[in-house]
């Protein structure tokens, strides 16, 4: 039976009427749905919670990606940072002042190089009870607070080994370093967009503060922290109830005793203390040497670039690059406006006219004396005689305070080498190597790392920015060579 016309008619207009009172509804709810932030796409952002959110999304994206996307964008990341390494090296200095631009060149050089996903091969068990996958899975998004002493380095190290893990990052660099380590960002996005990867996996506000660092750490959506500073930036993010991957103060003593080669310790010692005029952690920070060397050791030392100061210049000195001295055998409070500067700049300040040949500074002095207890990120090295070795090891562990950082050993005594190693609570023990690049992997054999977690963890790599997923299946997927039946 046919329908009238008019009543088709009036079912059209009906359901046409729906159709436009939903849309109506949907435009309405849509227009009250919260502001999702600015489009930006290079990852640096003027808010906290624009750049949180893009990090969030972005990090949904990569892990819904095939896994040679994301090595394509491990190797986007060393590329960009090798073709741009000189640009990158000279803007950070000339934005801090710290260190040197040849110095930058080779710490970013060796950033490229830390491990990637090859880190995260998953372990697998196989046997009459069925199969077992221990897979790496992702954090999701992690907090970087990184330090003056190495800005664009820390973003390429840390972004290689945490998107290698599926994450994505957001830096809070120092303020001193802020334009330097906008700029790697944003030449590190467009990398990784070029091949196939989302926007804003790494991520950093124009204007990083401390307050920005505190609301980075403690923000809700963040799993991770690494973090690395001083004893206050390590003990707020301690205190946030995340995991936290903490690179701590450092003050590395390094003993020389009557076996060891002194000519390769003094070629050691200068190499790790002038590196990037000693801002490093990991780098020497003073000398314990038996007595009867001493001399012939100080001798070898000025060969290879060390400039001697006598007892009381060392005292005027201390007057400046010192803003507080506290009693004997205890920490000072260094003046940071000689931090990573030459000899030839420290020294001018007690009127001393030195060349670019003196590439560190040594004192000798008594064990409390504040240089040995304070890791005054500079090149001036206090020099202590010792009785014996084991006087040595024993002031060179007092000193290091327990930061469980960095000790080294120059030596060809096994025991005394035994002895040390023993007693040395470290992330890293280094004998007869440089302290300062022997131990992050730059010389010496092992997986290069700038980021030594001085709360337990050690080194850094990939696997520590992943989850740990035990995937089983019990008797299925097993071959049993006795099962020859045809039958399905």
């Amino acid at each position: 039976m046919g329908l009238d016309e008019k009543i088709i008619t009036q079912v059209v207009e009906k359901v046409v009427q729906k159709l436009l009172e939903q849309q109506a509804d949907t435009i309405e709810s849509k227009s009250t749905l919260p502001n999702k932030g600015p489009d930006i796409k290079d990852g640096v952002f003027r808010d906290m919670e624009d750049a949180i959110s893009a990090a969030e999304e972005a990090q949904r994206e990569l892990v819904a990606l095939p896994l040679s996307v994301r090595e394509a964008i491990i190797q986007a990341i060393r590329d960009t940072g090798l073709a741009n390494a000189e640009r990158y090296a000279r803007e950070e200095f000339e934005e801090t002042g710290l260190g040197s631009a040849e110095d930058n060149l080779k710490k970013i050089h060796s950033s490229c190089l830390v491990l990637g996903m090859e880190d995260l091969a998953p372990e697998v068990y196989t046997g009459d009870r069925g199969l077992t996958v221990i897979e790496r899975i992702p954090i999701g998004v992690i907090a970087s607070v990184n330090p003056v002493t190495n800005g664009v380095p820390t973003i390429l190290f840390n972004g290689i080994m945490m998107l290698a893990g599926g994450n994505t990052v957001i830096n809070n660099p120092h303020p001193k370093t802020k334009g330097s380590s906008a700029g790697a960002i944003r030449d590190l996005n467009k990398a990784i967009v070029a091949v196939g990867g989302p926007a804003n996996c790494i991520c950093c506000l124009e204007e990083p503060s401390v307050p920005s660092a505190q609301k980075l750490m403690t923000h809700p959506n963040v799993g991770l922290i690494a973090v690395t500073g001083g004893h206050g930036v390590v003990a707020f993010a301690s205190k946030t109830g995340k995991r936290v991957i903490a690179g701590g103060p450092g003050n590395p003593p390094v003993v020389v005793d009557e076996t060891a080669d002194l000519d390769r310790a003094a070629r050691c010692i200068i190499e790790g203390a002038s590196f990037s005029n000693c801002m490093a952690c990991a780098s020497e920070k003073e000398i314990f040497v038996v007595d009867s060397v001493a001399d012939r050791l100080k001798e070898h030392l000025k060969l290879y670039g060390a400039y001697e100061i006598t007892r009381d210049q060392g005292a005027e000195l201390v007057k400046h690059i010192f803003k507080e001295i506290k009693a004997p055998g205890t920490p000072g409070v260094i003046n940071m406006d000689y931090i990573g500067k030459t000899p030839s700049f420290i020294l001018k300040s007690i009127g001393l006219e030195v060349d670019s040949t003196a590439k560190i500074v040594i004192l000798e002095t008594e064990k409390d004396h504040p240089l040995v207890w304070t890791e005054q990120i500079m090149p001036v090295l206090p020099l202590v005689r010792c009785r014996d070795a084991d006087e040595a090891i024993k002031w060179a562990i007092a000193a290091e305070q327990g930061n469980g950082h960095t000790m080294s050993i120059h030596s060809n005594d096994l025991n005394n080498i035994r002895k040390m190693a023993s007693r040395a609570r470290c992330a890293a023990f280094v004998k007869n190597g440089s302290c300062g690049l022997a131990s992050v992997g730059v010389s010496g054999e092992g997986f290069t790392s700038f980021h030594i977690a001085t709360n337990g963890e050690g080194h850094t790599r990939p696997k520590m920015f992943t989850l740990i997923r035990r995937c089983v299946m019990t008797d299925d997927f097993r071959y049993r060579y006795g099962d020859n039946t045809d039958e399905p």
